[in-house]
């Protein structure tokens, strides 16, 4: 089981010109997310904090990022690091 690893998003904030980074740590009911701005316990699919982030950055994003999230953390423990990073490099594009 992989959970103890953090994985990582790079998500361009307009409002500052440059790359944010958004950080998931899986636990047993949902991800520890952290940002420069806030940190706490998020459900599966990274509500609400990971939202309210994004909002406050004026972060646009799709309706599916939050399924998209969820998926991750269903896959993450039959994943090895890299290819689970990989499902979070994808969803920050």
């Amino acid at each position: 089981m992989i959970s103890a690893s953090r994985f990582k998003m790079q998500i361009y904030s307009p409002k500052w010109g440059q790359n944010d980074i958004y950080q998931f740590i899986k636990t047993k009911n949902g991800w520890k997310f952290e940002n420069y701005r806030c940190k706490g316990e998020v459900d599966k699919g990274g509500n609400p904090l990971f939202y309210k982030a994004l909002a406050a950055e004026s972060i646009s994003y799709s309706d599916y990022v939050e399924g998209y999230i969820s998926t991750a953390w269903g896959k993450v423990d039959t994943l090895n690091k890299e290819q689970a990073q990989i499902i979070f490099d994808r969803l920050s594009k």
